[in-house]
């Protein structure tokens, strides 16, 4: 192979590769967002979550104000850093060192994604 198909073979695969790349990361973005519903979410978050979380998930439920560490706001975008995958997994698993307990057990994992989704409308 000459020198300038060779160059050219090499660009095409690199712009294959990022085309690959950009377009995994956008569709894995995409199919997070459709994991749950914010509307049946807000329902298990109401029965499950206002205590400590509050109504509106600013972290001043009424057991909230007793905890230590504080419950976190959901409406703080600054706060809301963690991807949705690390926040079903606090659902699920809980979070040591705080009042926040797991899940699993109670929730089903749709009910959870839910959850992810409505906690995600919080901060928008």
């Amino acid at each position: 192979m000459s020198q300038e198909p060779r160059s050219k073979f090499i660009f095409l695969m690199i712009v294959i590769l990022f085309i690959i790349i950009f377009a995994g990361a956008f569709l894995t973005k995409a199919s997070a967002a459709g994991k749950g519903d914010a509307e049946a979410g807000k329902k298990v978050y109401d029965a499950k979550c206002t205590l400590c979380h509050g109504a509106a998930g600013k972290g001043d439920g009424p057991a909230g104000a007793s905890l230590n560490p504080k419950a976190t706001n959901f409406t703080d975008k600054a706060k809301m850093t963690k991807s949705d995958d690390e926040l079903f997994k606090l659902i699920s698993d809980g979070s040591k060192g705080t009042a926040m307990m797991g899940y699993a057990g109670s929730i089903s994992e749709a009910d959870r994604w839910n959850l992810v989704a409505y906690i995600r409308s919080l901060s928008k």
